[in-house]
């Protein structure tokens, strides 16, 4: 709903307790479960994201993109 009104939409999703209940991981071992609900999350529009592991998610995003671009 806020991508249709054009505006920039952040997320934050580092280490969130949604991704423990899923995974069962603790705090510390989340950033693969961080890492797939952010790229989720620019997959459907966000424009920017909250991150606490800068480097991972930049590889991450710039593979994404990559491999969007591939086509």
């Amino acid at each position: 709903v806020l991508v249709d009104t054009q505006c920039p939409v952040l997320v934050g999703v580092s280490r969130k307790s949604f991704i423990g209940r899923m995974t069962g991981k603790p705090v510390e071992d989340r950033l693969v479960g961080t890492l797939a609900a952010g790229l989720d999350s620019v997959y459907r529009g966000a424009t920017i994201l909250r991150v606490h592991d800068v480097a991972a998610h930049r590889e991450a995003l710039d593979m994404f993109q990559a491999i969007g671009s591939a086509n």
